[in-house]
């Protein structure tokens, strides 16, 4: 469970991240917010998402570079950690759910029954 606690940490950090560049623009984008992302995109393919990472990374790529690539980059990351977002929250409703049926189970059996 401490796992699910540090990624829903990191993903509080992201969203933030993100909404902060769309807010105040790709171009207003300097080293601080880059390493930022960055410092995110590692902490992500670490923790086993190394899809968001890569979406992270075409990010900062894209701004790097300039490209008209920017905003692109900037909507497909924020969609897919919204997805990545959901995805864990199912994940962990459904453990919590195997884990009252399981203790129900157990109690169920132990009744008698």
């Amino acid at each position: 469970m401490d796992e699910v606690v540090e990624l829903r940490a990191a993903l509080d950090r992201l969203h933030c991240a993100v909404e902060d560049v769309a807010l105040r623009g790709i171009r207003s984008v300097g080293p601080t917010e880059l390493a930022r992302l960055k410092a995110l995109s590692e902490e992500f393919q670490t923790a086993g998402a190394g899809h968001l990472g890569a979406k992270l990374d075409a990010i900062v790529q894209s701004i790097s570079n300039n490209s008209g690539e920017s905003v692109g980059a900037l909507l497909r990351a924020m969609t897919a950690a919204r997805l990545f977002d959901r995805m864990l929250t199912l994940e962990v409703c459904a453990n919590g759910f195997a884990e009252l049926l399981a203790d129900r189970n157990e109690a169920f059996i132990d009744e008698g029954n």
